[in-house]
């Protein structure tokens, strides 16, 4: 199955949950933020309740390779470097993430990295951003100083473009993780220790030297290009460098690279005046060479900046530099710290953890013979010699464990270890950083106290020893004074002293009660506050009162109320953890209804549906608790998700609506399951019950309209079905859009629904109807282009339609457009191709087909491409 997420839809990665944010650019439309590469689609995603944010980076068929585990280790070694931290990397294998692999294949040795905020030199060309002179040298100073580092470090970035330079410098917001300015699609990154990839890119566009045909793996490979970008950047300022770009991804075209052109001869000259003679020649330099040998060096390239710019790059390089903590190497930790770690692992019953750090001590420490010894004894002759699985996971439940214990100093040995482990991504070291510092600055206030706490303890010792010495008397003097005490005395004290004791205990007796009246009426105060806060949505003080009640008296109903408090706030994982260390304490019930509904849904949110049923049917059961039909509603999503058909349509009859709307969600969800099971008219009439109970949903609108569009890409509807069906669609539709007349989706459903409706009526031959359907269809997707959507599935629609309509000159402007702005979108080469056909221009047809089956992943557009191909030469109508 495809991976094409949706906004908002989660994802679970090396453990963490991700989101997918709505892209920034596009206004209307839901279109998760993503940008398309040579190799694939690279998306932001977020992970849940923190700020990190990540790249996933999706890899098309024909770029995907097991060679990438391996080239992802080696990169690592490379992160640390100036302006390359997209080496910091982890790959999405099958091993790790079976079940997700196995629902998207397309995620298999997917990669995910940093994301780096901030524009890309292709997006400054593209909006022709104007930028002052001194910004633009401080941009062409940091990559002239980046390429320096990394060409004197003997290492070269093999595929440099605009698209492929980020600048966090001018991104306000941008992470201060991050260089000013920094290299990504580093798949192709030389450097001696690195293993040359089995294919090169020719080089990109506008950035190319005419001799590098092939592409070129070597330190000096980035000289050309590097020339080409440091002037392009330096001379940016110009009104009539901007004016003269030859298109929006570079300023020079393919075909007059290393010509004298009017292009060339500008950015010469603006060089020059910008920069002076020197920066001129070397430009000159590399656009005379013949090889990449005879460019100048980037040392050169930066020896041309002002004293006041470089100046202002070294700055930054060194704050960048200053503000990476030195990662820690695998062998730092003493062989006495690693055994106590193992040792560790076995008091808490991790055999498993313990004898991988054995394997990796017997392997770090050969030379510590008995303690090898010592440890071969321990190990089974397979687990002597097998390569230690050191497994992140075991030390950070183990650093848990030990933190709950209030046992700092172990907690921060097993996650210093963990930082140290190579299969541990970027996000979770960034994080573990975080945890270690707050852990030492906890240890460092503990000491401190502790410090305080054994000055007063010395003050208060002496101080008991002044008085007791002050107090002391010869005891024969006290003797002697109490023989004089005569018994009367004696006794009228005694009875006072039985009577104040009696009194006291008394009183005692009567404050305790007090005490415990008022203790139990704060109890029921916070209860009482908390209650209220979470009912205003006032989340973080519901917390707040509720623990207060909880460490008052720890009650069943307040765990319960504490977890919904978390899954209200969308922290699902941590109520899951709540709740599963509670039951592990047995300090909460594994039959508690409330608990088990709770995990249910926190799983369930977290699209977990494997792991939500069996808390749910635990919920279920229960027939008199208040969460019965919410158990009910959502085992029937769960098991249509996994696609248990069977169970959730037994279930979803047992759902009872009281009024309408209760009632129309059953309808819907009755019909999504028909959806489902390929049942397209069940589902319509089911969605109709929809509509007909709460008309004022447009959630149910839609899905109804979806049902109609289904239906009627059936042979099993008769032509007047078909074409009531089509009108009441239309009609839907149209009040969809009265309601938000610049929803994205609505226009596009709209544009489709005509479109198809001109298809069928085409198809009847009711030209004019079909034409006028046709029209209709074009009015909505161009209502979605002057709402500033590019989107190129309605670009490209956009185009066809024009085809329809006969106007031709606009439907080829229109495709050339689409594959302008989308040159490796196969499927516009096919209809581009195929509209050529229409008009015998077999020549112009051919190398676009001839492109269909280079890219194109659509079996079928490939197959006919290279069909009308074949019946061309057949007709040798390409000569």
């Amino acid at each position: 199955m495809s991976f094409q997420p949706e906004v908002g839809e989660s994802i679970r990665l090396f453990g963490r949950r991700y989101t997918f944010p709505k892209h920034p650019a596009v206004v209307g439309i839901d279109i998760p933020y993503g940008q398309e590469g040579r190799q694939g689609t690279v998306y932001q995603i977020k992970e849940e309740n923190t700020r990190t944010k990540a790249a996933l980076k999706v890899f098309r068929d024909r770029f995907k390779n097991k060679h990438q585990v391996h080239l992802s280790e080696q990169l690592k070694n490379y992160s640390s470097f100036y302006g390359l931290s997209a080496c910091l990397r982890s790959v999405i294998e099958e091993d790790e993430h079976a079940r997700l692999v196995g629902q998207y294949d397309d995620l298999n040795d997917a990669l995910i990295m940093p994301w780096i905020d901030g524009p890309t030199w292709a997006d400054i060309l593209m909006d022709e951003q104007e930028l002052s002179k001194d910004t633009c040298l401080r941009i062409a100073c940091m990559m002239a100083f980046l390429l320096k580092e990394l060409e004197e470090a003997g290492v070269a970035h093999c595929d440099l473009s605009s698209s492929n330079v980020m600048l966090p410098f001018l991104e306000e917001s941008a992470r201060p993780i991050f260089a000013d300015i920094e290299l990504i699609d580093i798949e192709e990154l030389y450097a001696p220790e690195l293993d040359e990839p089995k294919a090169l890119p020719g080089g990109s566009p506008g950035y190319a030297a005419n001799y590098v045909k092939d592409g070129i793996w070597s330190k000096e490979a980035d000289r050309f290009a590097g020339a080409v970008l440091i002037a392009e950047m330096a001379s940016w300022h110009e009104e009539e460098v901007r004016r003269l770009k030859a298109d929006d991804f570079s300023y020079f075209d393919t075909d007059e690279m290393q010509s004298e052109s009017e292009r060339y001869k500008k950015l010469h000259g603006a060089l020059q005046k910008t920069l002076g003679e020197a920066s001129a020649e070397l430009f000159k330099q590399a656009w005379k060479s013949e090889s990449l040998q005879e460019c100048p060096s980037f040392s050169q390239w930066y020896q041309v900046f002002p004293e006041s710019v470089k100046s202002f790059v070294m700055n930054s390089h060194e704050r960048y530099m200053a503000s990476k903590k030195p990662s820690v190497p695998l062998s730092s930790m003493s062989l006495d710290t690693l055994l106590q770690i193992a040792a560790a692992f076995e008091g808490l019953g991790n055999k498993k953890a313990a004898h991988s750090e054995y394997q990796y001590i017997m392997q770090q420490f050969p030379e510590q013979k008995a303690v090898v010894e010592e440890l071969q004894m321990l190990l089974s002759d397979e687990e002597e010699s097998r390569r230690p699985e050191l497994v992140p996971s075991h030390y950070l439940e183990a650093a848990q464990h030990f933190e709950k214990l209030r046992d700092w100093n172990t907690a921060l040995i097993f996650y210093t270890r963990c930082t140290q482990l190579s299969s541990v991504d970027f996000t979770t070291k960034e994080e573990l950083s975080i945890i270690i510092e707050e852990i030492q600055n906890q240890i460092r206030a503990e000491a401190e106290q502790q410090s305080t706490a054994e000055k007063l303890k010395l003050i208060a010792k002496e101080r008991e020893q002044a008085t007791a010495a002050a107090l002391a008397e010869p005891l024969e003097a006290h003797k002697t004074e109490r023989q004089k005490f005569n018994a009367k005395v004696f006794l009228f004290r005694h009875w006072k002293w039985m009577a104040g004791a009696v009194a006291a205990v008394c009183l005692g007796i009567g404050l305790y009660y007090l005490y415990e009246a008022a203790q139990e009426k704060k109890w029921n105060d916070y209860i009482k506050q908390g209650t209220e806060a979470f009912s205003e949505r006032r989340y973080s003080e519901a917390e707040q009162y509720i623990q207060k009640a909880i460490d008052k008296k720890p009650a069943e109903d307040l765990y319960t109320k504490m977890a919904t408090i978390y899954i209200s706030q969308g922290q699902n994982q941590q109520a899951i953890q709540y709740m599963n260390d509670l039951k592990f304490k047995k300090e909460l019930s594994s039959k508690n209804t409330e608990a088990n509904y709770l995990m249910g849904r926190a799983y369930f949110l977290e699209k977990d549906y494997n792991a939500a049923i069996p808390y749910y049917q635990g919920a279920y059961k229960d027939k008199k608790n208040k969460y019965h039909q919410d158990a009910i509603r959502d085992l029937v999503v769960s098991y249509a998700s996994i696609n248990q058909l069977k169970k959730a349509n037994a279930l979803v009859e047992q759902l009872q609506g009281k009024d309408n709307q209760s009632k129309a969600f059953v309808a819907y969800l009755k019909g999504d399951l028909a959806t489902r099971q390929g049942k397209s008219s069940e589902a319509a009439d089911f969605f109709e019950q929809s509509v007909d109970l709460d008309p004022g949903n447009k959630k149910y609108a839609k899905k109804l309209v979806e049902a109609y569009i289904t239906n009627n890409k059936t042979n099993q509807t008769d032509d007047a079905t078909k074409v009531k069906t089509y009108e009441n669609a239309i009609t839907l539709a149209n009040g969809l859009l009265r309601d938000d007349y610049t929803n994205i989706d609505y226009l596009n459903m709209t544009g489709q629904l005509y479109y198809e409706y001109g298809l069928y009526a085409e198809d009847r031959k009711q030209k004019a109807k079909s034409q006028n359907l046709y029209r209709e269809a074009l009015s909505s997707y161009n209502q979605v282009i002057d709402l500033g959507i590019q989107e190129k599935t309605t670009t490209l629609n956009i185009g066809i339609l024009y085809e329809k309509v006969g106007d031709k000159k606009k439907a080829e402007k229109t495709y050339k457009q689409v594959i302008k702005l989308n040159p490796i979108y196969g499927h516009a080469y096919f209809v581009y191709g195929m509209f050529q056909i229409k008009q015998k221009n077999y020549k112009q047809a051919l190398p676009l087909l001839k492109k269909v089956i280079q890219i194109n992943d659509d079996a079928t557009d490939v197959s006919l491409a290279k069909q009308r191909i074949k019946e061309m030469e057949s007709k040798k109508v390409l000569i």
